[in-house]
């Protein structure tokens, strides 16, 4: 939301009456104008153009700022706190345009930072080089790294459903590369295997690897990309019914489900058919990454999920035995009162184990710390 606050719209006064949209929006909208990258590539070497009403020049200036205008004065003075929910403001029948340009404008940014992730890249301005790589996205590393120790590693990727509320494809090129660099995949037997994997994007995504490469920024298809990209309010206009029982069923089989670096929103987990009280996974072991997230906010979520009757759920740990010496200056009051001593000192210790265990589901852990607890806790 604050990158689309500050984003570089054609000038800081918008009001202006010369605002022109910068050159590198045009890519947006490649399905309108047949010569546009004519035009814009006219604009970037500095030529000399036409200003005739009829010409493509204007045609595609008026077009743009028909559009631009309103959503860079919409946003740069908005109180929502995400696009979500700033875009929920714009999807009545006169705005949908706006919808439409914050839809590609927020895929063109993604595909931005995937570019940015592998390469220096640099657009305007306002954008410095940076030295980026995908090596460091931590937590699906640590995943496929442990996966790959298996030997039924194939197995194991393609029975775990993963349901994401992103629209990138982060997850799909990071295990793209462990197939072809570490497993020597081809890249088409690469992309197969990731089509057969559960990967749900569940309100939409940029699309599918081999169709926009990773970081494709002038792909030229972003009237395709916001048509398949969803805000959680059409999500719930929307909703498929059918979809949503498809990630029910999944639930309602899991052994372990994980929430990692999750909103809680409870429209999300109700479109995935989680709703409160979490019935549908009371019989799976449940880990959730809360970091950052204050007592109170994490006192919500595990009432909405219903962890705070984990232990209630699961097999209660036995009371150890108590022993209480006899000697010759105890006295049957004195050895009662160490026995009750003894047995509030091993409630304490099973109570701190639970408290230890239930903090380790939700409180400033991270996805690594998720998935290395897997993998080392017995």
């Amino acid at each position: 939301m604050q990158n689309l606050k500050d984003f570089e719209y054609g000038g800081y006064n918008l009001d202006n009456q010369y605002f022109s949209p910068p050159s590198y929006l045009f890519d947006l909208y490649h399905e309108l104008f047949g010569k546009y990258q004519e035009y814009a590539n006219l604009r970037k070497a500095g030529g000399q153009y036409s200003f005739e009403a009829d010409s493509i020049e204007v045609k595609v200036s008026n077009k743009m700022r028909e559009t631009i205008l309103p959503f860079a004065k919409s946003i740069r003075h908005s109180m929502m706190v995400s696009t979500d929910e700033f875009l929920k403001n714009r999807l009545s029948q006169e705005k949908l345009n706006e919808a439409d340009f914050g839809k590609r404008l927020i895929a063109q940014e993604i595909l931005i930072a995937e570019k940015e992730s592998e390469y220096p890249y640099t657009r305007g301005p306002e954008r410095k080089k940076k030295e980026q790589c995908v090596d460091n996205i931590d937590w699906i590393q640590h995943l496929l790294s442990r996966i790959d120790q298996q030997d039924n590693w194939e197995e194991i990727l393609k029975q775990t459903v993963f349901l994401t509320f992103n629209y990138d494809r982060v997850l799909e090129y990071c295990i793209f590369l462990y197939l072809t660099s570490d497993k020597q995949y081809a890249d088409a037997a690469a992309h197969a295997f990731i089509k057969d994997m559960k990967i749900f994007h569940v309100n939409g995504f940029i699309g599918p690897l081999e169709k926009i490469p990773f970081g494709a920024v002038g792909n030229g298809k972003y009237q395709e990309i916001a048509k398949g990209m969803e805000t959680v309010w059409e999500k719930r206009k929307n909703r498929n019914e059918s979809e949503k029982e498809k990630y029910q069923g999944f639930l309602k089989n899991a052994e372990r489900v994980y929430f990692m670096g999750f909103s809680y929103i409870p429209d999300n987990l109700e479109s995935i058919g989680i709703p409160r009280g979490a019935e549908i996974i009371r019989n799976a072991k449940v880990y959730a990454t809360a970091m950052g997230l204050s007592s109170q906010n994490r006192l919500r979520i595990s009432t909405y999920l219903d962890l705070k009757d984990f232990e209630k759920r699961n097999e209660p740990e036995p009371m150890p035995e108590i022993e209480v010496q006899r000697g010759p200056f105890k006295n049957s009051v004195m050895r009662q009162q160490e026995y009750k001593q003894k047995e509030k000192w091993a409630k304490d210790q099973i109570r701190n184990r639970r408290i230890r265990y239930e903090n380790r589901i939700l409180k400033d852990a991270s996805a690594v710390d998720l998935i290395l607890d897997y993998y080392t806790l017995p």
